[in-house]
């Protein structure tokens, strides 16, 4: 502890950032859905660029990629770890609680824009930025546009390496069904009832994380739109449950975690929605690193 009180203060290897997100701008979300903050305003600024680039190429992500910023997390520190060891979330918005705040690096997105297809689409591979073995990695898929996805109710099977390196894994036989006219930001297959996961596409039995993904398959049309699928690790989740009272959590007295932060990350953030949250609600909160 000495050491730690040494490393923060004298020093000086302690960085508080602050971040602010609004919730997306084009339809309200439906209690029991996981939506992707990542378009929406505020600081980190909205993504510009997870709707560009080549189709079906898996693009890494860092904190200086142009278009996607993320959380200040105090600069690249070399050979000496970074942590984060305090961090709080809240809202003051109405109805917006209660609500769950989960913070994620994001290592890596694929465009998909040909939404008609119902046959396997190859995804050209790339060695993930960070966490390179897949260990805790996860992935997500959600609307990247402000035009709400077509009609239809695909399910959605990935095959993957996984973090052991076993090449071929699948999406689970319950796979995950998405929803019609699928908003802004919407986690496709969010929700409640039957098929219906959030905020992660469910893993093969056994397997504990993503490496690579090789193709992803709609079992019917979504009539029009686009998505994209976003690998990532998740660092924390902070359940709000009042309007304006501060979820907060101590990483290193509280729950003895204390996240590993890697050079490059790029923090952002998901939103699970426990009543009718309506477009523009703002959600604020701070994230304390330190390393040495």
């Amino acid at each position: 502890m000495d050491d730690f009180i040494n490393k923060t203060s004298t020093n000086g290897k302690f960085c508080r950032t602050d971040w602010n997100k609004n919730f997306l701008p084009t339809t309200p979300a439906v209690a029991g859905e996981w939506h992707s903050l990542i378009r929406g305003s505020g600081n980190p600024t909205a993504d510009t660029i997870m709707n560009t680039g080549t189709a079906y190429t898996t693009i890494g992500l860092s904190y200086s990629t142009a278009g996607l910023s993320g959380v200040y997390t105090g600069g690249d520190t070399g050979s000496e770890t970074k942590h984060i060891i305090n961090a709080s979330a809240y809202s003051a918005s109405a109805t917006t609680m209660p609500s769950v705040v989960m913070a994620i690096d994001t290592l890596a997105y694929i465009r998909c824009t040909s939404t008609t297809l119902n046959t396997a689409v190859a995804i050209a591979g790339a060695t993930l930025p960070r966490y390179a073995d897949g260990a805790g990695v996860q992935a997500f898929i959600y609307n990247n546009n402000a035009t709400p996805m077509g009609a239809g109710t695909p399910t959605l099977t990935l095959t993957y390496t996984n973090s052991a390196g076993q090449t071929g894994s699948n999406t689970p036989a319950v796979l995950p069904v998405c929803k019609t006219a699928a908003a802004n930001g919407l986690i496709l297959y969010s929700g409640t009832g039957a098929g219906k996961y959030g905020p992660f596409i469910p893993l093969q039995a056994g397997d504990s994380g993503i490496r690579s993904i090789q193709s992803i398959k709609q079992s019917a049309t979504y009539t029009s739109g686009e998505y994209t699928i976003v690998l990532c690790k998740p660092l924390f989740t902070l359940p709000m449950t009042t309007i304006g009272v501060a979820a907060e959590r101590d990483f290193m007295n509280q729950v003895p975690s204390l996240p590993r932060i890697y050079d490059g990350a790029n923090i952002q953030f998901l939103l699970y929605s426990g009543a009718a949250t309506p477009i523009n609600s703002s959600f604020f909160g701070h994230i304390d690193f330190a390393w040495g």
